[in-house]
């Protein structure tokens, strides 16, 4: 594994080769490399369920569904982050092997340590991507599901959902992640 200076600013290039060679994975944040934190137990499960929930519910939508190791891009940004799960339509091309550059929906497992990060600054970066329509924000310790969707006008609102009968519905996607599917243990 090479060894990274955390005081030297990256080009994407370098972060690239660094992320391809590396056991430890990095955001990329206007050069500097920000490392990703292990997961709980807790935020594991919540990440697989979601995960499985998303293949079954997007089987034949023709939406390709990523986990933990594929970068997205935001646009006219110098910024590149591992979001929990996201899914997209995108084309495959040699340019976006290791990075997507249109999800439609973005789903991130809160933490102690991330929350603040995902629920403003990663929030605020994400609606810059065009295709986006869903941010979901889970709290892995309760049952809460937080919908970030955009709606006809382009403004993004809000819906929570805390109970386990209750089913998120992603209406422009054609897509519905009942709770108790993400809370099963």
């Amino acid at each position: 594994m090479q060894s990274k200076e955390l005081d030297k600013i990256y080009t994407p290039q370098e972060y690239f080769l660094l992320e391809e060679a590396g056991e430890v994975r990095h955001e990329f944040i206007n050069g500097n490399l920000i490392e990703m934190s292990g997961a709980s137990r807790e935020h594991h499960f919540i990440c697989q369920n979601i995960l499985l929930a998303l293949l079954s519910s997007t089987k034949h939508l023709g939406f390709k569904v990523f986990m933990e190791n594929m970068k997205v891009k935001i646009p006219n940004e110098n910024q590149y982050y591992y979001p929990d799960i996201f899914i997209t339509k995108e084309a495959e091309t040699d340019e976006n092997k290791y990075v997507q550059f249109e999800p439609e929906l973005i789903v991130e497992v809160l933490s102690e340590t991330t929350r603040t990060k995902d629920m403003v600054d990663k929030f605020i970066q994400y609606r810059k991507l065009k295709t986006l329509n869903y941010y979901l924000l889970v709290e892995p310790e309760k049952d809460l599901v937080l919908c970030n969707f955009k709606d006809q006008q382009g403004e993004w609102n809000m819906a929570s959902y805390t109970k386990r009968d209750e089913i998120i519905t992603l209406p422009n996607l054609n897509i519905s992640l009942p709770m108790e599917d993400i809370y099963k243990k």
